[in-house]
């Protein structure tokens, strides 16, 4: 080994350096993420005590320096949660869908909700019954998705896709344990259901 080493002393010590850069640059990025989180939720704690339209602007500003990380996209949620109050769905959900593409795993499920309601707001029921699918499908909590599932198809009923719903709530009925079960099948016998000829 002593002998390999002193043949090859000099790609031995290049790969020691080699490494020790990787490690170094590897630790350098996780402290400066670990720094600009800790930034982030300083800015958004302050940027949740600021009133009336400083607070938007406060929260905007998070947003924007500090995307995808947690208080980046808890501001935008924020953000777009004040728009919403103020009528602005098209706003709120501009917010949202920036935010959407860089938000960890963990916060996609309440976008697409934020999302869904905002298109709610605005009447395009088959969008936000899309969305709602969305967060389905991304979401880690079985009851989460049954009820994600469920509000799908309540505004595809109200969006008059009656076959698209009652593929979902037949789903649904199919888990006679699930929590929508029993709502799934109340809403197929509404669908099934035919006038009485007099």
């Amino acid at each position: 080994m002593t002998e390999w080493f002193m043949v090859h002393k000099r790609e031995a010590t290049w790969a020691v350096v080699g490494l020790a850069i990787i490690i170094g640059g590897f630790w350098y990025y996780e402290r400066s993420q670990s720094i600009k989180a800790q930034r982030a939720e300083t800015a958004y704690f302050q940027a949740r005590q600021a009133v009336g339209g400083q607070a938007d602007s406060a929260l905007q500003k998070v947003v924007n320096r500090y995307e995808g990380t947690s208080a980046g996209t808890q501001a935008a949620m924020t953000l777009a949660q004040s728009f919403y109050d103020q009528k602005k769905y098209k706003e709120g959900l501009d917010v949202l869908k920036k935010a959407e593409s860089k938000a960890s795993g963990d916060f996609k499920p309440s976008i697409y909700v934020l999302e869904a309601a905002g298109h709610e707001q605005l009447k395009d029921f088959v969008t936000a019954s899309e969305d709602y699918k969305r967060a389905a499908q991304v979401t880690r909590f079985p009851f989460d998705k049954a009820e994600y599932q469920a509000t799908a198809a309540r505004d595809l009923m109200a969006a008059g896709k009656i076959a698209e719903a009652k593929a979902i709530w037949t789903d649904l009925a199919k888990d006679e344990s699930g929590p929508m079960a029993a709502e799934a099948r109340v809403r197929l016998g509404e669908l099934d259901a035919k006038p009485m000829k007099i």
